[in-house]
């Protein structure tokens, strides 16, 4: 198989199966153990065998822990528990764990507030997938451009005519995508939310 249709059927699966729909969380509360398989099998697109896990019982301990994550009732985990630890699980390829509690931050402080209106974490979610699908919908025809214009200047240079060359600016290409956008994440981050809480504990 080329490496363009591989690219395609990665780009169709991803786009398929890359994100949890908000209808697909369960409206019941259930343990933990229930709440590994569930994550682990929507979001299995992102394994790379089938004896990976991309969600831990210890990584769901760990984000109770680090205050990520509500605790649980009686040792049962809600929806809004797992749409949280689905968001979570979307930011960790960017941040740290320690960022991820700072921008969590705002929703857990609501979620177990008694005072303030509360938040609809699965309203929220479900904007959040719908903003992405415009993204979603560009990525076929971005990689497209980027493939294209790849053998277009490989054929009008020197630089030899090879599909190994081709495959090699696509990847270096999604790379500084990745890392543009990762940039300016860490820009938001570091602008709005650690440096008024840094200015808070000085002036405190």
């Amino acid at each position: 198989m080329r490496y363009e249709e591989f690219i395609k059927n990665t780009i169709d699966e991803f786009v398929a199966k890359g994100k949890i729909d908000e209808a697909a969380f369960p409206d019941m509360e259930i343990y933990m153990d229930q709440a590994e398989t569930f994550l682990n099998r929507e979001l299995a697109v992102y394994k790379n065998s089938e004896k990976d896990k991309v969600i831990t019982k210890t990584m769901i301990g760990n984000y109770v822990k680090h205050n990520m994550l509500p605790r649980p009732v009686n040792k049962k985990y809600s929806k809004d528990h797992l749409i949280l630890l689905t968001l979570i699980f979307y930011m960790k390829g960017t941040f740290q764990m320690e960022e991820i509690e700072k921008i969590m931050k705002p929703l857990i402080d609501n979620y177990n507030s008694e005072f303030d209106d509360k938040i609809d974490i699965a309203a929220l979610y479900k904007g959040i997938l719908e903003v992405h699908e415009a993204e979603q919908d560009a990525l076929a025809k971005s990689i497209s451009s980027v493939i294209k214009n790849s053998k277009n200047y490989l054929m009008e240079s020197e630089v030899s005519d090879d599909d190994m060359l081709e495959l090699f600016m696509l990847i270096v290409n999604l790379s500084l995508k990745a890392d543009a956008q990762k940039f300016l994440a860490h820009k938001l981050l570091q602008e709005y939310i650690l440096k008024p809480k840094q200015k808070k504990q000085k002036e405190g």
